[in-house]
């Protein structure tokens, strides 16, 4: 059977490999048959595996001959493969007759292979590398079982044991410094791993599904020190946390990676409860901060990562074994507040009621079964009968000994183990449920039947003093009403003048006399009120909606007000009768009858929270008399005649309530903010708890009115003065305008003028506020000029700011100090000369101090004015082009800050660049550093590829407008190699012997060179080597010296060269059978013999090849060159003398004394013979 396996396997082996490129079908195909007979792995395709991962590796690393890219994309399925198979073979159990010989020698290969290759991860290709982590994943706690489990004493055991932990130290160092998204995905499940094994399990039979676990070492071995282990555990766990990015560390800020990191958190938590509130804690707190924060995270990123963590703890959560955890995860989903949770919550509701309703029913047929079929019963108790007191009645004593059994249920049901319908070790979910809200419930039933039975005493008392004082008040309205003739309005057209005028008078009267009784009234129950505060007066609801002590208090209020709308609306049909003027002015019965509703109106004001309900019935009673008396509304606010109009009396409740409603709702606000900051100076809360809800009573008031003055908008910005109040004011504001259209201009103006407000919490709210009905809305336009208005004026204002700092800074260095005297004493020429230096350094100290504080404030300006423009510009681009006109006529200073300020906008372009490519393309003249700026920032992680429009777009620009290398330094990854050997001189070009171009160079040289994920390098090293001797490079001249110096000196940090010597080998070779070979190549080959220490060999057989090519028939540079690297490989080239002919020869010599000097001394060491063809050298 291994037989014909192993015939099957050899073939999938053959046809995979000899496709071009490999067929990774056929390989894991391949891998399948060898799991099924893994005897075939200890044979010869462990070999082939090795073999594969193992030449692949030496290429990537430059040890290799294969150096073309075709190489290396046909080499990387055959390395995957082989370490897949590698993977296989050393974490499955060995043969018995194996363990102790094949077996150690296959896992020390697999060790070393990974070894080379996790000692250059940035030049080998990414999947690789993540497959060699997850091998030694895989294998890390199956080495260690093993030693444990065979108890051997076997140093080849030992020795593997001691190589993996070296490895892991090398994967840990990785963790610690990679910036790559994708490779820290595989390191944070090695970070798991290490952190799970090497710590206990919590309790027997626990929540681990591990095989292994601290608490199996043994506390003494030979080799395995558990305190050691148990210490890398820690720093595991540790790191594990360190991955979640923050805003130093953006590149990391990856959905996938970050999901991952969270996943495997979460599961570590999961197998090792005891960390769970450790983690937690810093899992929510990363999350609480980075959330709050637009420059690490986009708001798709947050929402995809919020709901990861919330499904994630909910799992968590409902795990039987988390019980002890469970108050913890409950304040961190409370904090999350995911829809998953709340809907998990309002589940659990539900079940509770139709538990509850089950129990009732169940309890209620019990009441109504004979005596004798309940053994606990004695006699029959009857369900209470309607309006019997619930108090008197006594449920049945097996009703009573059921709620016994359960409120004497075990603490270890506690809250924390509420299970899910689909939870796999939960037997009998109905019964879980019933325990854990009866557990959880306990504590607030006990509570409640406290409070009963300490207020049941007094609360009859209470009851009865509320009835007897609504009684004797109603009374007393009573007779106030009917103390008055019936009082009826008869049509007005139908009465004569002097009556119409008579009844108006009367309804004055009334509404005169009806206020009395109603202030009287509202002054009894203020009394009431502050004598009943402590016991807590009953509300009560009346039919019309509203709430009262006395039941007629606002009804009394309602009918005076009515009166008076009744009392504007005679007067008006008896104006429009007599087609007279109406005449309301101070002298007028108007103004006192204005005056009879103030107390009505001061009431609303004192409580305008509990009053809003009959603030909003009066106010329309108020507005539908505008509407009558005036149905054209030909009066508004701006053109109202007379203060004494309804429309002003409207006007001027309007105006009170609103004061009251915003003056309540900041104080509300207020006192939210004071008691967070209170609990979080206390350190009460384990978690950072979920943002307070926003009072909605200003909201309501907005939305509910029936007519509001533009006018009275403008109070809010009272709200958005206090950064306490400050989000009360923009959200009131946001759903205001949305809600509400005809406020809708006004709101925006508050909203765009706040924009720019020196708090950034308020500020950041109005622009979110804005930012949501920009640019498909109405006021788009109005809304780009006052964004661009307002950056300029920033601009202006930092202009100014920068010359009067600059003054302030050459008046500090332009002041004489005089330092020839000291206390009116001559001092020496060396103390004089000290007191100079001194004086000079203490003034560019003095300047430098100045300039920093000038520049923090300038920029603090900027962004003040600069974010709402920013944060429209993620929306629209076009809007980029008033940042660039500003920026070129800007000083210095100014541009500066502009630069740092719009960082994080093109940041968050780095994944869509087509957006921003159009507007980048045409930047103006003199904002070439903005443009470089942007390009880069787009550009800054070398391990992407940048988009393909980006790309084409500035190469574009490049040649249109016949720019510099500077804009290509950061693209040439992107590029392909044809692009890349063409734009070479350009970016060679901005060499001028200074460290900044220098340091530009070198990034380009190594974006050529580097594989990014999926994707082979733009060029291999000795194919940059050659491109930098291409005609077009070496044209430039001593820059081209200089390039070839920058590419020979790139060094990684532990200072080893990046690119090897063999790559300098090669591509000199291949330079020297080029039809034109220019001075630059032996310059080379000096560079790599002097600084490299390179063997001479290879340049002396160089200078062989060009003697055979006749290189004194070239140019006079190539031949003067020729004759120094001849000089400097002397003695070695004097060999080579005799294959030089005489004119040649000579011309060399008469070029060069020290040449000519030893090569007569070589010559006339030679034989008698030998040296007669070279006399005319001698004499």
């Amino acid at each position: 059977m291994d037989g014909d396996a192993g015939a099957q396997a050899e073939k999938l082996y053959t046809e995979a490999v000899h496709e071009t490129p490999p067929n990774r079908n056929k390989l894991d195909r391949l891998v399948d048959v060898l799991c099924d007979h893994p005897r075939l792995l200890y044979d010869s395709f462990f070999a082939k595996a090795h073999e594969a991962a193992g030449i692949a590796v030496d290429i990537w690393h430059g040890t290799g001959d294969m150096i073309s890219d075709d190489n290396l994309l046909i080499l990387t399925p055959p390395a995957l493969w082989g370490w897949t198979v590698m993977e296989e073979t050393v974490c499955h159990a060995p043969p018995q007759e194996l363990r102790e010989t094949r077996y150690p020698q296959l896992a020390q290969q697999f060790l070393d292979l990974a070894e080379q290759t996790l000692a250059h991860p940035d030049t080998t290709p990414g999947p690789v590398v993540r497959r060699t982590i997850q091998a030694l994943t895989r294998f890390w706690p199956e080495i260690i079982n093993a030693c444990i489990s065979l108890k051997t004493q076997s140093p080849a055991w030992r020795q593997m044991y001691e190589a993996m932990l070296q490895r892991a130290d090398s994967l840990m160092q990785l963790s610690e410094n990679s910036d790559d998204p994708a490779l820290q995905m595989h390191l944070a499940k090695f970070l798991e791993t290490e952190a799970t094994i090497f710590t206990a399990v919590p309790q027997p039979g626990g929540s681990s599904r591990s095989t292994l676990s601290l608490d199996q070492l043994p506390d003494s071995h030979a080799y395995i020190s558990k305190a050691a282990l148990a210490t890398r555990g820690e720093r595991a766990r540790q790191q594990l946390l360190r991955l979640l990015p923050s805003s130093d560390h953006i590149r990391l800020c990856n959905t996938s990676f970050i999901t991952a990191t969270i996943n495997s958190i979460v599961y570590l938590m999961n197998l090792r409860p005891q960390f769970c509130e450790q983690l937690l804690e810093r899992l929510i707190n990363w999350y609480v901060v980075t959330n709050s924060s637009e420059q690490t995270m986009t708001h798709l990123q947050s929402v995809v990562i919020g709901k990861t963590l919330s499904i994630a703890l909910l799992q968590l959560y409902t795990r039987r074994y988390m019980g002890a955890y469970s108050e913890v995860l409950e304040r961190a989903l409370d904090a999350l507040n995911g829809p998953e949770w709340v809907r998990w919550q309002e589940q659990q509701a539900r079940e509770r009621e139709r538990r509850q309703r089950q129990q009732a029913r169940q309890r209620s047929q019990a009441r109504r079964q004979v005596p004798d079929e309940d053994p606990h019963s004695t006699r029959w108790v009857p369900a209470p009968e309607d309006g019997q007191d619930e108090l008197a009645y006594q449920p049945a004593p097996g009703a009573d000994a059921e709620l016994g059994a359960m409120a004497s249920q075990p603490s270890s049901d506690a809250a924390g183990q509420k299970r899910t319908a689909h939870a796999d070790d939960d037997d009998d979910e109905e019964k879980q449920m019933l325990l854990l809200e009866e557990s959880a419930k306990r504590v607030k039933l006990g509570e409640e039947a406290k409070m009963k039975k300490k207020s049941a005493a007094s609360a009859e008392e209470r009851r009865q003093i509320a009835v007897d004082t609504d009684q004797e008040m109603e009374a007393e309205m009573q007779v106030a009403l009917q103390s008055e003739l019936p009082f009826e309005l008869p049509s007005m057209d139908e009465m004569t003048s002097d009556a119409r005028q008579e009844h108006v008078v009367e309804a004055i009267r009334r509404v005169i006399n009806g206020s009395e009784r109603v202030r009287k009234f509202i002054e009894h129950k203020r009394v009431l009120h502050s004598v009943d505060a402590a016991s807590g007066p009953r509300l009560q609801t009346l039919a019309n909606g509203l709430s009262t002590n006395s039941k007629v208090l606002e009804d009394s209020m309602v009918m005076l007000v009515r009166l008076v709308t009744n009392c504007y609306v005679m007067f008006f049909e008896a104006s429009r009768t007599e087609a007279s003027p109406a005449h309301m002015d101070a002298s007028s019965q108007w103004n006192e009858m204005q005056e009879c509703v103030e107390g009505v109106l001061q009431s609303i004001v004192e409580a305008p929270r509990a009053q809003y309900r009959l603030a909003m019935i009066l106010l329309y009673e108020l507005w539908m008399s505008v509407v009558v008396t005036d149905p054209e509304l030909a009066r508004t606010p701006e053109k109202s005649d007379s203060e004494y109009t309804v429309l002003a009396l409207y006007l001027r409740w309007c105006e009170r309530i609103f004061d009251a409603i915003v003056a309540s709702s900041m104080e509300m606000a207020s006192q939210q903010v004071e008691r967070a900051a209170a609990e979080t100076a206390d350190g009460a809360a384990v978690v950072p708890q979920q943002q307070p809800e926003l009072d909605e009573l200003l909201l309501e008031f907005i939305k509910d009115v029936p007519y509001l003055p533009l006018a009275l908008l403008s109070k809010v910005e009272a709200c958005l003065k206090s950064p306490s109040t400050a989000a009360l004011g923009f959200v009131t504001l946001e759903r205001a305008i949305e809600q509400r259209p005809p406020i809708f201009s006004a709101g925006l103006d508050i909203l765009l003028t706040y924009s720019a407000h020196p708090d950034r919490a308020t500020r950041v709210g109005c622009i979110r506020a804005v930012k949501k009905h920009y640019p498909n809305g109405a006021s788009a336009q109005r809304i780009s000029k006052m964004a661009g208005s307002s950056f300029k004026m920033g601009v202006e204002r930092a202009t100014k700011q920068s010359a009067e700092m600059e003054q302030k800074v050459a008046a500090i260095l332009n002041q004489v100090d005089d330092v020839s005297m000291s206390d009116d004493v001559p001092m020496s020429d060396e103390a004089v000369e000290m007191r100079k230096t001194e004086a000079a350094e203490k003034k560019k100290a003095d300047a430098f101090a100045m300039r920093k504080q000038g520049e923090q404030v300038i920029e603090a300006g900027l962004v003040v004015h600069m974010e709402l423009l920013l944060a429209l510009s993620t929306k629209n681009m076009d809007l980029l082009t008033i940042v660039f006109d500003a920026y070129k006529d800007a000083p210095l200073t100014v541009q500066i800050s502009i630069r740092r300020i719009i960082t994080p906008l093109v940041k968050s372009m780095v994944n869509t660049p087509a957006k921003i490519t159009p507007v980048l393309t045409q930047f103006p003249v003199g904002a070439e550093t903005l443009a470089q700026r942007m390009i880069f920032l787009l550009c800054a992680d070398a391990t992407r590829v940048p988009a393909r429009e980006l790309v084409q777009g500035v190469l574009g620009m490049c040649d249109e407008r016949n720019l510099d290398g500077n804009f290509m330094v950061f693209l040439v990854n992107g590029m392909d190699r044809e692009e890349a050997l063409k734009r070479l001189p350009s970016i060679v070009g901005i060499l001028d012997g200074s460290d900044g171009p220098r340091m530009l160079v070198r990034e380009s040289f190594a974006r050529l060179t580097t594989s990014s994920l999926n994707r082979p390098s733009v060029l291999s090293p000795t194919q940059l080597l050659m491109g930098l001797h291409d005609e077009a490079v070496v044209s430039t001249g001593q820059k081209a010296v200089e390039a070839v110096g920058v590419y020979e000196a790139m060094a990684k940090p532990d200072g080893t060269r990046v690119f090897s010597t063999p790559v300098f080998d090669t591509a000199l070779k291949l330079l020297a059978e080029q039809e034109h070979v220019s001075p630059l190549m032996l310059q080379t080959a000096d560079a790599y013999y002097r600084r490299r220490g390179g063997p001479a060999g290879t340049v002396i057989k160089l200078l062989q090849k060009l003697i055979e090519r006749k290189v004194w028939t070239m140019d006079d540079d190539m031949v003067q060159v020729f004759v120094q690297s001849f000089r400097t490989m002397l003695p070695g080239t004097l060999a080579l003398v005799k294959t030089v002919p005489h004119d040649a020869l000579k011309r060399m010599v008469e070029m060069d004394a020290q040449l000519a000097t030893a090569v007569r001394g070589y010559v006339s060491k030679m034989s008698d013979s030998a040296r007669k063809p070279y006399r005319w050298l001698l004499h």
